[in-house]
């Protein structure tokens, strides 16, 4: 039997979604024989025995043994024309009524076409129904095709189900989109039903429910049936279908069954009429055996949901193999939910779905990296480079209209290092993400907040005025000053802000602006913390000035272009040296000396200055061990500075401890002088520290005095040795009734906490008069010397001079 072979271009998802329906249909197929149809096939032996084509009186035997036992209807599934039919015996058997015969119309008639015996009337007679798919495979069959000469094509199935069921008088009715017969309705597959796009869709076609994966009826060979080697009940009252079943006739189709094309032909023309026929019976007999498909609304609803389901689990899992699994579990239910809906006969898109879910995860991944790329993780700020860009579109907007300026403001977080170090960088994140919120508060919708550092964000500001933005500013610091709770700790912050504007005539980039911004912002943390300041031309110079700083303090430790001076300590019993306080010096490449007040806090900053300060601690150990050596019985103390960051070093008292061993130097010849807004940051660990150098024997002092923030309720506790009075009241208090009360005071509470006390600055003999007054014990200033060189220093030793 050749088939009517309708061919179409495939898509790019149509094989995908064909697979499918082929690997479902073949979890489905296995339904009992059908009881109402019997097969006959034309096996490879009975070729051997009778030949082919088979001789009419062959054919003619095989009818009237099955017609003997009355079947109800029979399908001659052979091609016999009126030239091929020459036994009258045979022509009898074709005019019985129950007959139905096949007949081809060809791929493109009258060419091909293998028209029915005339002996056959047209009410007998069905065309080939086959039709192959693009890829070779028989999913589908064409029941009914109309015609303009009035004469109908009814498909040989379909001429087989309406004679086996003559007795309900059926009637059968074309219109535009379904063949109705009797109570049945079969709608006509449209191009577009299911996976298919591009089909063929003339006349009126179905999809192929097979009733099993090898044959829906009991079969009989021709032999059996010539030689009577059968039960007469397999025929009675049946559908019997006759036809070729022999491999070598090359009458086999691939169908959903085949896992792999090959020469290896599934399944035999005539199973596959038994097949059609069976599916059409369960139709007319009001089964379900139809396969349905979504209008085109709920094919886009249904793929939409599924695009909904893997974009949200993408976004949510963010680990790669979470992913991965979160994306294999949404194709295992799609694949589910697609093959329970196949087993009632439902068919829902598989291929485009599983596809968008790999493609709605890719792109759910590209995003978040596209929007971890421009966005900070932690706030889910702008970054830095997005920021930019928002200032380079404002500053085109300005540059077009020149209404109000630009602003751009660069706020940071005062001392946030020193939260991250004492209480962990995840409550410092808490902070941050706290803080922000806050922000995002008070801000305008008009503002652009982004994260452009650690404990950095940038603001920018348009058409807002200048006035508007300083009071927002005021009301950003005190919403961000207020205390708040994280981890039952309270909290308060300061911030500083820097502020830049455009100014008509001058031309600016977006990094410019933001730059002079940060620099404005750093000026404002040099005139105090929790204020904000506006950019001013020369703090760019001072900016650059102070990176040429940082530069040159690094080639300076290199170049070992620092030394020690070392200032004389006096004391007022004796009038005789103490000691000294060894003084960093920084000699520049001309010979000039730049004040310590102009890089020390550079290098703090920097963080450089833990390294300079323990070089500063093991030149000044080294000098006090010669002068021992030279000066017999020397009995003098070196003060030396210890920074805020060398006390936050950890191993600070060991690094002390290994110099002191090294040099072979007596601890208590040593005095670490701290100052007091340092001792103050974290008083408890700072206790610590001091407890541990006072192991070392080292005396400690605290410096500045006064001009910080001591706790009277924690200043007994600090293991001092002496105080050190600031030369701010000193130098005036000859002059300030005030002044001199506040060193009075001074004085009388470190005697009754068993401080010595030393006074620093002093120039005038009227100040060393009220300091022996008020019974200061130490004293250093100009008045005695300035800051000597080592050789100075020597010289000193040597006439050892009394000063009062």
């Amino acid at each position: 039997m050749a088939a009517l072979t309708v061919v179409k271009h495939m898509g790019l998802l149509e094989p995908l979604e064909l697979a499918s329906y082929d690997a479902f249909s073949r979890r489905q197929a296995g339904l009992p024989d059908d009881s109402r149809l019997l097969i006959v096939g034309v096996t490879e032996e009975d070729l051997q025995q009778y030949g082919w084509p088979l001789p009419d009186d062959v054919l003619a035997q095989a009818i009237e043994t099955l017609q003997s036992h009355n079947p109800r209807v029979l399908g001659l599934d052979l091609y016999r024309s009126a030239l091929t039919i020459d036994s009258q015996r045979l022509s009898d058997q074709l005019q019985a009524d129950n007959l139905i015969a096949v007949m081809n119309v060809g791929n493109n008639p009258p060419e091909g076409e293998v028209p029915p015996p005339p002996i056959v009337p047209w009410e007998r007679v069905g065309f080939n129904d086959v039709v192959i798919d693009g890829d070779g495979t028989l999913r589908r069959g064409l029941l009914f095709v109309g015609s303009q000469d009035e004469r109908s094509f009814y498909a040989f199935s379909l001429r087989l189900a309406l004679r086996y069921l003559a007795a309900d008088s059926l009637s059968v009715q074309a219109t535009q989109r379904a063949l109705v017969i009797g109570d049945a309705e079969i709608p006509a597959i449209p191009n577009n039903f299911g996976a298919y796009q591009t089909i063929d869709d003339r006349g009126y076609q179905i999809l192929l429910r097979y009733r099993s994966d090898q044959s829906p009826a009991p079969e009989l060979s021709l032999s059996q049936v010539l030689s009577n080697r059968f039960d007469p009940a397999l025929v009675s009252d049946r559908i019997v279908v006759l036809g070729s079943a022999a491999a070598s006739l090359k009458d086999q189709f691939y169908t959903p069954f085949n896992t792999w094309r090959s020469r290896n032909f599934s399944m035999s023309g005539v199973v596959i009429h038994a097949q059609m026929v069976s599916q059409l019976l369960d139709i007319l007999e009001g089964d379900r055996a139809l396969y349905q498909s979504l209008p085109n609304w709920a094919e886009l609803v249904w793929l939409l949901a599924w695009l909904a389901i893997a974009s949200q689990i993408a976004w949510i899992l963010n680990r790669p193999v979470l992913l991965g699994l979160g994306t294999g579990g949404v194709m295992v239910i799609l694949w589910g939910v697609s093959a329970a809906a196949f087993s009632q006969l439902i068919w829902l898109p598989l291929a485009e779905p599983a596809l968008g879910i790999i493609m709605a995860s890719g792109a759910v991944v590209l995003q978040k990296l596209l929007y971890r790329s421009t966005h900070d993780e932690l706030t889910g700020l702008p970054s830095r480079e997005l920021f930019v860009a928002y200032v380079g579109r404002a500053l085109s907007r300005w540059r077009t209209k020149q209404k109000t300026p630009v602003t751009v403001a660069f706020l940071d977080i005062d001392r946030f290092k020193l939260i991250n170090q004492s209480w962990g960088h995840t409550t410092g994140d808490r902070i941050l993400t706290t803080l922000v919120q806050r922000l995002q508060t008070v801000l305008p919708p008009s503002a652009h907040l982004s994260r452009v550092g650690g404990d950095e964000f940038a603001l920018l500001f348009e058409r807002m005025p200048q006035a508007d933005i300083d009071t927002l500013l005021y009301s950003v610091q005190a919403a961000l000053a207020r205390p708040f709770m994280v981890d039952r700790q309270r909290f308060s912050v300061t911030t500083s802000i820097g502020m830049a504007l455009t100014q008509t005539g001058q031309t600016y980039a977006p990094e410019d602006l933001l730059r002079d911004a940060h620099t404005a912002m750093y000026r404002a943390k040099t005139l105090g913390n929790a204020r904000h300041q506006l950019f001013a031309s020369g703090m760019l110079a001072e900016a650059k000035r102070r990176l040429n700083l940082e530069n040159d303090l690094q080639d300076a430790l290199k170049a070992q272009a620092f030394t020690l001076y070392y200032q004389p300590i006096i004391c007022f019993q004796t009038g005789k040296l103490s000691g000294f306080e060894a003084l960093l010096r920084w000699r520049q490449p001309n010979g000039e000396f730049l004040p310590p007040a102009e890089f020390v806090p550079v290098a703090e900053e920097i963080g450089l200055i833990t390294t300079i300060g323990s070089w500063v601690f093991q030149s000044a150990c080294e000098q006090l061990k010669r002068w021992q050596q030279q000066f017999t019985g020397l009995n003098i103390t070196l003060s030396i500075n210890l920074s805020r960051r060398q006390l936050e070093q950890p191993d600070l008292v060991e690094k002390i401890g290994h110099v002191l061993s090294t040099v072979g130097l007596d601890g208590h010849c040593i005095r670490l002088e701290i100052t007091e807004s340092v001792v103050m940051v974290n008083p408890e660990e700072t206790i610590q520290t001091m407890v541990r150098l006072k192991d070392l024997g080292i005396q400690l002092s605290i410096d500045d005095f006064g001009t910080g923030y001591s706790s009277l309720s924690l200043l007994h506790r600090f293991p001092m040795d002496s105080l050190k009075v600031d030369r701010s009241f000193v130098s005036r208090m000859d002059r300030s009734h005030e002044d001199l009360e506040i060193v009075k005071t001074v004085i009388a509470l470190g005697h009754k906490l068993g401080f010595s006390i030393v006074a620093e600055g002093i120039e005038q003999h009227a100040q060393l008069a009220l300091l022996q007054q008020v019974n200061c014990d130490y004293g250093q200033g100009y008045l005695f010397a300035p800051p000597l060189s080592h050789e100075q220093a020597v010289n000193l030793l040597t006439s050892c001079p009394t000063w009062c």
